[in-house]
């Protein structure tokens, strides 16, 4: 296609410039439409002119071509709006570190040059996650020009005024992420020789592109609504678990199916906000060796603390639980495991709101056996409306510990656990941050009973913590702090009943 763009634009050239944006081939209906980028509008006679070049280059057998144009505008502004459109969806912690009124913009013979200005802590961040090479790639796809993008370290005595969003330094840090290498990548159906993926868990809200390599723990084929296949696939790299779909070319097909469970790989993919849910959709997949010593790297953090200091776990009393986690019927599964399962109160739901109490159950061999609870004081005020849901007010909380006080031992209480909650992202993201700000990083493994619920449980109106506990009998115990987590963790158990499996 490259060298018919050339062809066409070497005719069209005194007009202006197109280019491809996308294209559908149906070799059922023999047909081929293209969208086709334009900075100018073609004559009757200079769409004829294209289409001419393209009957000329592909079979005679295609009984339909439909060329469709859409003309852009790639000024200075209207790349720059580009530009941040993609960091606000991409990378929201650095668009309003960009200083747009000093960046510059040069456009000579269809190549636009950009230099844009960061402040120095997220210069340092757009370098080393090539954010620049993204916003070139993007604006590559959204324009007809080609672009060369480069990041500048504003000075420090530039200042950027009136900020909607200011990240912390704890916000950049942790879009940092580690990796690791795989051995002899070999081509499935991508040429890519990338040997370097993501841990797992450290692309937990992470929005953007990735490699992650691992092991195949689950494949599930399945249809459209038109009928077109597609594949769900989970896979673990050792740090956790990440569940994401392939929708293979009608080429590609025959080559995912030889996919297995214990197959292992390494895929490009990307991680797209869906409403309050991230998903991940493979674009690329290769066979390699998962390295069979991988050890995955700590981050340099406070140790476990030897006692608990403030807040003391209890143990869970039996007699009161209804028959919950019964022996006979635990899961083999759950044998040498240990899980803790919690949940938080908050003063809202954005990312500067703070931790009001934490619940936790924990359970090991598949048996609940304490718990920690306690009230927390964010420091701030709890708004009405959040009283009116959670019932704990400024009142209930203004002798409590604050969060850096009980942090440690709730650091202790889960060391070595892998953590469940009902919609994990959102608690995981509180107890991470807050404790990322005292040098606590709860690196722990992730499991989140919503996601595994919409994968096995059918059938309910809704996929809510109450609905769900309803359908399975289970109780809410609400004189308890810790009631949530307790019937999570009983959730949790009848999913994995469900499952036969654990994710990893």
């Amino acid at each position: 296609m490259s060298n018919i763009l050339e062809k066409i634009n070497n005719s069209l050239h005194e007009s202006g410039k197109i280019a491809l944006k996308c294209g559908e081939i149906s070799l059922s209906q023999k047909s081929l439409n293209l969208i086709f980028l334009t900075d100018f509008n073609l004559s009757e006679e200079q769409e004829q002119t294209v289409f001419k070049f393209i009957k000329s280059e592909i079979p005679s057998t295609f009984l339909s071509v439909n060329l469709t144009f859409e003309k852009v505008v790639s000024d200075k502004d209207s790349v720059f709006n580009a530009i941040k459109k993609y960091l606000e969806g991409a990378h929201k912690a650095i668009v309003d570190l960009v200083n747009f009124d000093k960046s510059k913009y040069v456009c000579e013979n269809y190549t636009a040059k950009i230099d844009l200005y960061f402040t120095k802590s997220a210069y340092e961040y757009v370098v080393a996650n090539s954010i620049a090479a993204e916003i070139e790639e993007h604006l590559k796809r959204t324009f007809v020009d080609d672009f060369i993008v480069s990041a500048v370290s504003l000075n420090e005595d530039d200042v950027i005024e009136d900020f909607s969003y200011r990240p912390t330094e704890n916000d950049l840090y942790r879009r940092e992420k580690r990796t690791f290498k795989v051995d002899d990548v070999t081509r499935l159906f991508d040429n890519d020789p990338e040997n370097t993926c993501v841990y797992i868990s450290d692309t937990k809200n992470y929005i953007g592109d990735a490699y992650v390599g691992g092991i195949i723990n689950r494949i599930d084929e399945r249809e459209t609504k038109t009928g077109k296949p597609f594949f769900i696939i989970e896979i673990s790299d050792r740090t956790g678990s990440l569940t994401g779909t392939v929708f293979p070319t009608k080429a590609n097909l025959p080559k995912v199916k030889k996919l297995a469970v214990n197959s292992e790989i390494i895929a490009r993919g990307d991680f797209q906000k869906r409403g309050d849910y991230v998903n991940f959709t493979f674009r690329s997949i290769n066979l390699c060796v998962f390295p069979k010593n991988f050890v995955p790297q700590e981050r340099n953090h406070r140790p476990c603390p030897k006692e608990y200091s403030l807040i003391f776990p209890k143990p869970l009393e039996v007699e009161e639980q209804d028959n919950f986690l019964e022996v006979k019927t635990i899961p083999e599964c759950f044998i040498g495991r240990t899980f803790v399962v919690f949940d938080l109160e908050t003063t809202g739901k954005e990312a500067d709101d703070k931790i009001t109490e934490i619940g936790a159950v924990k359970m090991i061999d598949g048996v609940a056996t304490e718990y920690f609870s306690t009230l927390v004081n964010p420091e701030k005020h709890i708004p009405q409306e959040v009283v009116d849901i959670t019932g704990i007010t400024d009142e209930m909380v203004k002798d409590a510990p604050k969060f850096n006080e009980v942090c440690g031992d709730f650091y202790k209480f889960c060391f070595g656990a892998t953590l469940v909650a009902h919609n994990i992202d959102f608690d995981s993201r509180y107890i991470k941050k807050q404790g990322e700000a005292i040098d606590f990083y709860f690196d722990n493994p992730l499991m989140d009973t919503l996601a595994l619920a919409r994968e096995n449980i059918f059938g309910v109106s809704n996929y809510k913590l109450n609905t769900l506990c309803d359908k399975f009998g289970i109780v809410f115990r609400h004189h308890r702090a810790y009631s949530d987590a307790w019937a999570t963790s009983e959730l949790f158990v009848e999913i994995i009943r469900i499952r036969k499996s654990l994710p990893f």
